[in-house]
């Protein structure tokens, strides 16, 4: 955070002090006061199980210069910095959103159904080639996470480049009001969230309310492969970039090689072509290289400069993560699940098998709404095409993805369906020969996290 006076902090966050030195200087926050560092301001946090003032006098006495609460605390020392606000967590949104405004630097947001931490990620690394980069780290791209890391921007930063989560309409729009951000990648539109929004064209009307707040300097870059996409294209005031495999495309991947190192192919943008080896499993991780080459571009990097950051990429944990045990190959894409993302986690587990066994654990897709049976009935029909070996499902949704496979033709004797993940392990351990790669992956809620770790427990 930009070093700030505490009256500078009342005004911006609408505060009333109640005590303390309106010249103190604050460079950073907490929600936390368990983490809470010496001369820190301490958000007073509230949610439905907790209330961080029952520990605004412990945040003083681990270091905490300042309070922001909602009801005055007993017993604080006459010392502290004291603000009263109605509500913490707008208090901590507005002190965000004026923070972010005393810079003058590439913010580029990053939303879609599918990829969008992956391509995060992946413009992080390769802004980090020219800029020293903030991004959003973990699962913080939500209306506490974002602010949170907003407040970590400060004066060494040249480039942020945030993530953006989307439950329904409005939080996009809501959360650009907070990064005002000046350049945008929409990575696709697809059938997350399906259950809360009711169609993809209501999907694509959400996502698409981070294109309203791109000035008409910045630009966006658009997954033309998902054709709901033209349309929220028009409310793009700056230049729209499209990318993806059509050679009529502002930026394509042509001559594409995977394998389970990872994917080479040829960029054609505007008139320059060079090659790319993205060392990601995944044809789909084409398409997010892509995204991150076209703002790249726009921003002024050179190819060289792309392909250094590319090759980089390290990526979140539990996406696609390649895990070499003892006998097998593990991929932990454990992190969430949706349809488009579980058949280019099958695409990845192709890739990667290149000839040996492939066994798929799949749980649960959650937030489909209505239609969840039938898209898991759905995906259970790719399943069957993929060539997959052994399908061991796990949980409710998921055994109409044991349904649609067996029903199209994959061998009942090698499909399983269970109903936790004690018992898809059990399952699992008795199919692994050495060789296999197993793919696992599941909505958050389903914590198929545990199938992996004790996959690697037995192996270690």
């Amino acid at each position: 955070m930009k070093k700030i006076k505490a009256a500078k902090i009342s005004r911006a966050i609408g505060a009333e002090f109640l005590q303390g030195n309106p010249e103190n200087l604050y460079e950073g926050i907490s929600i936390d006061s368990r983490q809470i560092k010496s001369g820190q301001l301490f958000f007073a946090m509230r949610g439905k199980n907790y209330d961080a003032h029952d520990y605004a006098v412990q945040a003083v006495s681990s270091g905490a210069s300042g309070l922001v609460l909602e009801r005055v605390v007993p017993d604080l020392p006459s010392g502290v910095d004291v603000f009263l606000v109605p509500d913490t967590l707008a208090a901590l949104q507005s002190l965000a959103r004026y923070n972010r405004s005393a810079f003058n630097i590439p913010v580029i947001a990053v939303t879609g159904s599918v990829g969008k931490t992956t391509t995060k990620d992946l413009m992080a690394v390769v802004l980090s080639v020219k800029f020293n980069t903030l991004k959003t780290t973990g699962n913080q791209n939500n209306e506490i996470g974002l602010p949170l890391t907003l407040l970590n921007l400060n004066e060494s930063h040249e480039a942020l480049v945030v993530e953006m989560a989307m439950r329904g309409p409005g939080e996009i729009d809501f959360l650009c009001g907070l990064a005002l951000p000046n350049a945008a990648i929409i990575t696709n539109i697809g059938e997350a969230h399906l259950g809360l929004l009711g169609s993809v064209e209501n999907i694509a009307q959400a996502k698409g309310e981070l294109l309203e707040h791109i000035p008409v300097s910045g630009f966006a870059v658009l997954n033309a492969q998902s054709p709901f996409i033209f349309k929220q294209a028009a409310r793009c005031r700056g230049k729209v970039i499209f990318f993806g495999a059509a050679s009529n495309l502002d930026i394509y991947a042509r001559d594409i090689r995977i394998s389970g190192e990872g994917s080479a192919f040829t960029v054609e943008a505007g008139g320059r072509s060079f090659n790319i080896f993205l060392p990601l499993p995944g044809a789909h991780n084409v398409l997010n290289a892509l995204s991150v080459i076209g703002a790249a571009l726009e921003l002024g990097f050179t190819a060289g400069e792309i392909t250094e950051g590319l090759a980089r990429i390290t990526l979140s944990g539990s996406r696609l993560e390649i895990i070499d045990l003892k006998d097998i190959t593990v991929i932990n894409d454990t992190y969430n699940a949706n349809p488009s993302s579980v058949k280019a986690a099958l695409e990845a587990l192709a890739e990667v098998a290149e000839g040996k066994r492939k066994i798929a654990v799949l749980g649960d897709m959650l937030e489909l709404g209505e239609k969840a049976d039938s898209f898991h009935n759905q995906l259970g029909e790719s399943i069957a095409s993929t060539g997959v070996d052994y399908l061991i499902t796990v949980g409710g949704l998921a055994r109409q993805m044991a349904l649609g496979a067996m029903n199209n033709g994959m061998a009942g004797s090698h499909v399983f369906i269970c109903d936790s993940n004690a018992e898809g392990f059990g399952k699992l351990k008795e199919l692994l020969l050495a060789g296999d790669v197993v793919l696992v992956k599941g909505s958050r809620g389903m914590r198929m996290e545990e199938i992996i770790q004790a996959l690697i427990a037995m192996n270690h």
